[in-house]
């Protein structure tokens, strides 16, 4: 049996021992349960006390074999007596089985059983009404079949299709009347469902009366009295009907009503329908299927209007110039507009029975019926409907009443129109708080979607009571809100921002929407806003139709924004964008990524949006920035346009109005973290507009002098944008950066990100982008930087800033960037030290300078110990060999506005705002303000000069142990080396007002007469070989190393210009010591004024050659920073006339080897040439900048390869390291420093040459050098006849000089011609060489060919090297052939038209020199020529001398110059002037040992 029975196979098995009375027992107890209807089944009745249940059983087990039929008889007999009803329900069990039996396969084996059973039952009256015509044949209980059913026809045609005599119209009969009276009486407590039933059944059955005529008036009276729906239903309730019955009654009158039209008389029987549901008195699925339209023509509609809104939004796009489609495209507006006005009207859907079934059912709150049915549509059709999207906003008023008037209260003068609630217990019950909200309520609003629009005042009553809640709600202990927090997300997501969408320019519902939006974070606000524009829109064809004519408007706006007609755009741009910001802020974006001349109209008509259209905004821009679009253009070689154009975009747009940047900062922080640092250009926008800080390389020359000064002169002077314009958006900034907490990890990141962007950006196709990006980071953090310790107060960057040892540490960060990080930190700290120690004195105001002197280095003392100590493991302990923490320190801390005052800039500046100079129309304030600020001023200056002052007694004090002498090795070029890694060179690249301090500090290390440093080593190191560092730096480093180096030849020229200036600044200063003296009775060894000019020219050079090399080497990097840095110092350099053509001539050539090919650099070139032209006629001769040396012929040539070195005056002129000659002792020590090692000549020759042109000069310089040795009151007697001497000296020296340099051009000119003759004649050769070649190769494959004696020969001849035929001044026959002899001549011209055009390069180094065999092939090579170039010269001699004859006076002088260049460039750029580069080094280290000896 089937699981659940009453009996068990146990049962039929045991039939005579239990089995029996088992079955007997239950079935008695189930007639007794129920003695009035026993077998009529009830809804939800269980199985184990349903009697047809029990019968069912009992016979099957018969039919199926289980239980005999004779054992069962006797039962059958007994039941049919216990009961009146037995035996028809037995037939009824009976006819189930006959079913079975016959229609399912499995049972038709137990067919013969079921017959039997029907013999022995009895009951053949019963069985002949019942069952069918085939199996009472089959069980014999008919005989013939086809007589007993044509009398079966003719008795129920009798019965049910013959009519009776009486009621043939309905008449109002008394059973009847009496039937309406009762229903329709006054329902008073004394009448309730019990005694109205009663009644009813003593009326059908006193009155024979049609019980379903009698259900039919019943819910008439329940129809025309809806509000004693408690008491119908529960009067329907107890009436024995089924849900069909009422269901066909129902669906009848539906058809009547609709094939008469339907309209609003119909409205009654959709309320009883839903009061029916409702009560569980009706089945939905019994009434359904009576309600027209059929669901699938609905849904059908639906897809039809899905896709004409597809279609409508791709038509938006299609730009058409015809103006048929442009009559169409009208004709289909008017349409949409017809269309949308017929789906508000309510009557449209007055004949569809289902939509006013669920309008019905909202309106009895039954919204679970409704959920049910709409179910079987699409998503969010049914309250598409106005009418019942209409009625469910009803029904949520109804809920959110008790709730909202207790949140929100009205003033007494208002009163709210009160919503009663539903008069239905059945009906969804009222909210009493936030969380029977989220659970009745929400799920509505959710159903609801945008078509909430149909009610806006239900919107403000759920946002205001939101918004409420929201100000209550606690953050738990796991980080977590209540759930009211999490689930009205939701409800703005899917309700609140679509219904929005679908108002007509509504801005105070987007305000109230903003208010209580607000309440979130912007992660979920821009979360909201993704959903809003991108998913959201494109669920409901209504709004993608909102959504498509909103862009048709804004197309047509931004097609005529102007500058002049921003007010009427703006005012049209805020009406379209007050419910549907996203689409239109999309599209504009897009426009101005396109064209950037549209960013200040477009920013200017943003003045009339919402709060809320500004928070979209603010996502719409980062939404944008997040899209995967290639950011490097033109080959990987710049940013793209569209990034600038949108970074100018943020910083004009977040400068001007309201909009949280939390966004946009964290974006580029995410950014940071993935190593992309392109989209620094963004947070570099949004600072310098908001934050009013520029970068420090734009600045002018004043500007700069100004960020010298105190914070009024940097704030007045030193920016281009005034305070006050952005102070609010400054305020703006910095509030959001500390509210994210990403002042200092934007800072840090940046800083990392400048440390790895070389390294991750390698993969990029140009060096140019990485160099730029690396410049956009260094020039981000600077300005960031700056921003940050203007607006940041120092308490509330304390406690954000990582202290210096984690910075330098834990943080991955250069000691660069760390103590620009935390140099105001220990500024602060020293300042409020000094403060302090300085209150402690009671006579504070009456302090002298001194005694603040000495405050202020106690305050030194104590706040940078700590600092020195945490430092120093930083570092490696070789570093603090050679110079002391301290000094380290020192130099990292100090900045310009420590060393310098800026007085010419404060006067300056209050000259400009000086009230009494006249102006015109200046109010009393304003006059007031500037005399305060020019008060201001003055004081800050006064305080300026005194903390300068405070700093160089600081510093005086310090200086002694910065350098440390040490014993073991050269202390200078240690602690030199060490100063310029560690500290100039890190420094002067990182800004440009650092590059002024580190030229201004190694100035002051000078005049501080700083022990163990050394002025000349110092710059000696920094000029000597500077093209590694131009090649390193990126554009701007070389910007600021120009500065760098433009302030240190400020300093060295200012030294050279003036005697006076350098006897007073330099002459006993111990940084142009050269040899120190053990004892303290001898005096050290100083530089001369004309030694050090001598110095000063061979840094001019040094720096030249470096830049040429650059500018030769191709690479584009090198030619631009050399450029750059030629820019940079064009003020200090060239300074001489020959280096000015040297370099005019490679920038020519530059010019043309760049012109058509990269042509920024051309353009660099061509401004550094017209600038260099411009001062090229005031630059100076050489001799007029230094002693030029006078060369003997011995030193002018050494084997014929031109010397360097001079001889005269001073050795510091050529020498590597500027080592003068009067500082060594005895003729050795000029030997030596006159020595120049040059190839295959030997020492002993050169010392020979070199002390006979020491022996050559006059009688005079040894007296000088014999009076300077012994001084005494002779030598001064005779210094001023000695002068007049010297005079007359050099003016002979001049004239010859002058003789030389007209002679010069002269022979130039001549060797140039013969020049270009011997190339002409060495291509000539060539050709001919070449033919030759070929012919002698097909003679030898034709001697291949012939015989092997031939061949041997040949391959001897081949095997012979060309050196093996003597060279010598003579011919002599050898056993070469003529053809080998002929290789052998090629291979020398060959290697002669080489070494020609090698000398002719300015940079590049001659051949070694040439042994006496190698000079007289040279000769033999010429003699052999002489006939060729005797006939040449003849042909080309009438056309030199035309041109010669022919040339004007400023092309001879131009002439002049050039080869004065070209001789300039030989004598330097020899191998010579390479090794005496380390003469001054090696001279140094001489003595210094000699030192050390005698220690």
């Amino acid at each position: 049996m089937a699981a659940g029975g009453l009996f068990t196979l146990e049962t039929w098995k045991n039939w005579e021992k239990s089995g029996k009375a088992e079955l007997v027992q239950t079935i008695r107890h189930l007639i007794k349960e129920n003695g009035e209807n026993p077998g009529l089944s009830k809804p939800n009745q269980s199985p184990t006390k349903d009697l047809s249940r029990a019968l069912y059983e009992f016979l099957s087990a018969i039919v199926r074999g289980h239980l005999r039929r004779d054992y069962a008889r006797p039962v059958l007999i007994d039941m049919v007596n216990w009961h009146p009803d037995m035996a028809s329900q037995l037939v009824e069990i009976t006819t189930l089985l006959d079913l079975e039996t016959a229609a399912v396969e499995r049972f038709s084996r137990n067919r013969d059983n079921l017959l039997g059973l029907l013999k022995s039952l009895d009951a053949d009256r019963l069985l002949k009404e019942r069952l069918e015509i085939e199996t009472l044949g089959d069980a014999g209980i008919v005989r013939h079949k086809k007589n007993f059913h044509t009398k079966q026809i003719k008795v129920k045609t009798k019965l049910f299709y013959k009519q009776q005599k009486f009621n043939l119209l309905r008449e109002e009969t008394e059973g009847y009347a009496k039937l309406v009276t009762e229903l329709n009486q006054e329902i008073t407590d004394r009448i309730t469902p019990n005694s109205m039933i009663q009644v009813i059944r003593s009326l059908i059955g006193g009155f024979n009366l049609d019980p379903n005529r009698v259900l039919d008036l019943i819910l008439e009276s329940l129809e025309s009295r809806p509000h004693l729906h408690q008491f119908y239903t529960s009067l329907l309730s107890q009436y024995p009907c089924e849900s069909a019955t009422i269901s066909e009654i129902l669906g009848f009158k539906l058809n009547t009503s609709a094939k008469e039209g339907g309209g609003k008389e119909t409205q009654g029987i959709y309320t009883t329908i839903s009061l029916l549901l409702q009560a569980d008195i009706l089945q939905l699925q019994d009434i359904y299927v009576w309600l027209t339209p059929e669901d699938s023509s609905m849904a059908e509609e639906h897809q039809r209007e899905e896709a004409e809104a597809t279609e409508m939004a791709h038509r938006v796009n299609i730009v058409s110039t015809k103006d048929k489609d442009k009559e169409k495209e009208k004709e289909k507006e008017d349409e949409e507009r017809e269309r949308q006005e017929q789906q508000r009207n309510p009557e449209r859907y007055l004949n569809n029975q289902k939509i006013q079934l669920c309008i019905a059912l909202l309106q009895v709150g039954d919204w679970d019926h409704f959920q049910e049915i709409s179910r079987r549509f699409p998503d969010f059709y049914l309250v598409s409907i106005p009418p019942i999207s209409k009625a469910l906003c009803n029904l949520i008023h109804t809920l959110f009443e008790t709730v909202y008037r207790k949140v929100c209260h009205l003033p007494s003068r208002l009163q709210g129109t009160v919503i009663e609630p539903l008069d239905n217990p059945r009906a969804v019950q009222p909210a009493t708080n936030y969380n029977d909200l989220v659970l009745i309520t929400f799920p509505m609003l959710t159903a609801l979607g945008p078509h909430l629009c149909h009610d806006p005042g239900l919107m403000y009553k759920v946002l205001r009571t939101a918004r409420h809640g929201l100000k209550q709600v606690r953050v738990g202990p796991d980080g977590m809100r209540g759930l009211f927090y999490y689930e009205f997300l939701d409800i703005l997501d899917e309700v609140m921002l679509p219904a929005l969408s679908m108002l007509d320019s509504n801005p105070c519902m987007a305000e109230e929407i903003w208010e209580t939006l607000k309440f979130y974070p912007y992660q979920h606000r821009y979360k909201l806003y993704g959903r809003w524009k991108n998913e959201t829109c494109n669920q409901h064809p209504a709004l993608v139709r909102r959504r498509t004519a909103l862009l048709k408007k804004a197309k047509f706006i931004m097609m005529r924004i102007t500058k002049e007609t921003i007010k009427p755009v703006s005012r049209g741009i805020g009406k379209l964008t007050h419910n549907n910001p996203a689409p239109i802020f999309h599209y504009i974006l897009i426009q101005v990524q396109l064209y950037d001349n549209l960013i200040g109209p477009v920013v200017d008509s943003f003045k009339y949006l919402t709060s809320l259209s500004y928070d979209v905004l603010g996502y719409c821009i980062v939404e944008i920035l997040s899209e995967n679009k290639d950011r490097i253009a033109n080959d990987a070689m710049a940013i793209s346009s569209w990034l600038q154009a949108l970074s100018s975009f943020c910083g004009a747009v977040y400068k001007k109005y309201p909009i949280d940047l939390g966004g946009i900062l964290q974006f580029v922080a995410n950014q940071l973290k993935a190593e992309k640092s392109i989209d620094l250009l963004i947070l570099r926008e949004i600072v310098q507009k908001m934050g009013g800080t520029d970068t420090l390389e734009d600045l002018t020359p004043d500007q700069l002098d100004a960020m010298c000064g105190g914070e009024l002169l940097r704030r007045e002077a030193g920016q281009y944008q005034q305070e006050r314009n952005t102070k609010r958006s400054s305020v703006r900034l910095k509030e959001a950066l500390l509210e994210h907490d990403l002042a200092i990890p934007l800072l840090l990141l940046t800083a990392q990100q400048r440390s790895s962007v070389v390294y991750n950006q390698t993969e990029s196709p140009h060096l140019k982008l990485v160099g730029k990006l690396y410049d956009q980071c260094q020039d981000t953090m600077v300005q960031f930087g700056s921003y940050l310790f203007q607006v940041v107060t120092i308490d509330e960057l304390s406690g954000r800033m990582p202290p210096i040892g984690t910075l330098l540490s834990d943080c991955h960060v250069s000691a660069d960037v760390a103590f620009f990080l935390a140099r105001p930190l220990f500024i602060n700290m020293l300042n409020a030290k000094y403060d302090e120690l300085r209150k402690q004195d009671k006579g504070e105001k009456k302090m002298t300078l001194e005694q603040k002197k000495m405050r202020y280095l106690e305050a030194c003392s104590e706040v940078f110990g700590p600092i020195v100590t945490s430092i120093r493991p930083h570092f490696s302990i070789k570093v603090w060999e050679d110079m002391d923490p301290s000094f380290f320190l020192t130099f990292w801390t100090l900045t310009m506005s420590d060393l310098e005052v800026p007085h010419h800039m404060y006067e300056k500046e209050i000259k400009k705002i000086d009230p009494n100079q006249p102006s015109s129309n200046k109010r009393k304030k304003e006059a007031d303000r500037l005399l305060a600020l020019k008060e201001k001023l003055q004081e800050e200056e006064k305080r300026q000069k005194e903390h300068v002052e405070r700093v160089l007694a600081r510093l005086q004090q310090e200086k002694d142990r910065w350098f440390t002498l040490r014993g073991a090795r050269s202390p200078k070029n240690d602690t030199v080396t060490a100063f310029l890694q560690l500290c100039l060179f890190p420094r002067c690249t990182f800004t440009t007002l650092d590059a002024i301090y580190c030229a201004k500090f190694v100035k002051m290390l000078h005049s501080l007469k700083t022990p163990n440093f050394s002025t000349l080593i110092c710059y000696d190191r920094m000029y000597c070989d500077i093209t590694y560092t131009v090649a390193s730096c990126t554009e701007q480093e070389a910007h600021r190393y120009a500065r760098f180096l433009l302030g240190t030849l400020e300093t060295v020229m200012h030294w050279h210009t003036s005697h006076n200036n350098y006897e007073r600044e330099c002459a006993s200063y111990p940084g142009f010591v050269t040899k120190y003296r053990v004892s303290r009775q001898e005096a050290n060894d100083y530089v001369d004024y004309e030694n050090y000019r001598h110095v000063v020219h061979k840094w001019h050079y040094k720096i030249t050659k470096a830049l040429i090399t650059c500018l030769e080497s191709g690479d584009y990097i090198q030619i631009r920073n050399a450029i750059l840095i030629l820019q940079g110092i064009i003020q200090r350099f060239p300074a001489i006339i020959n280096l000015a053509i040297v370099i005019e001539k490679r920038i020519e050539m530059v010019k043309l080897q760049e012109r058509n090919s990269r042509n920024d650099l051309y353009v660099l070139a061509n401004s550094y040439s017209g600038r260099l032209k411009a001062i090229k006629p005031n630059l100076p001769q050489e001799p007029e900048f230094h002693i030029v040396p006078k060369r003997t012929p011995a030193a002018q040539k050494v084997n014929g390869t031109p010397d360097s070195t001079a001889t005269s005056g001073g050795a510091g002129a050529g020498d590597g390291k500027g080592t003068p000659a009067e500082q060594v002792d005895g003729k050795q020590a000029k030997a030596e420093a006159m020595e120049v090692a040059n190839g295959d000549v030997e020492a002993k020759e050169e010392r020979e040459a070199k002390k006979g042109e020491n022996n050559s000069k006059p009688t005079k310089e040894k007296r000088d050098v014999a009076e300077k040795k012994g001084g005494g009151e002779e030598g001064e007697g005779k210094r001023p006849e000695e002068k007049k001497r010297e005079e007359k000296e050099k003016k002979k020296e001049k004239e010859k000089e002058k003789e030389e340099r007209e002679e010069k051009p002269r022979k130039r000119s001549k060797e140039s011609k013969k020049i270009k003759q011997e190339e002409e004649e060495y291509l000539e050769e060539r050709d001919e060489r070449e033919r030759g070649e070929r012919d002698r190769e097909r003679e030898r494959e034709r001697e291949r060919e012939g015989s092997a004696t031939s061949n041997t020969s040949s391959t001897s001849a081949k095997m012979d090297p060309p050196e093996a035929s003597p060279r010598g001044s003579k011919r002599r026959k050898t056993d070469h052939s003529s053809k080998n002899r002929g290789k052998e001549e090629a291979s020398r011209r060959d290697h002669k038209h080489k070494e020609r055009s090698k000398s002719r390069e300015p940079e590049s180094v001659p051949s070694p020199k040439e042994s006496k065999k190698e000079k007289k092939e040279r000769k033999r090579d010429r003699s052999q020529d002489d006939g060729v170039e005797v006939d040449q010269k003849r042909k080309k001699g009438g056309e030199e001398r035309m041109k010669s004859n022919g040339r004007q006076e400023d092309e001879h002088k131009h002439r002049h110059r050039q080869v004065e260049a070209e001789e300039y460039y030989e004598r330097y750029s020899s191998k010579d002037s390479h090794r005496a580069d380390y003469d001054y080094e090696r001279e140094y280290e001489k003595q210094t040992t000699r030192h050390k000896r005698k220690n």
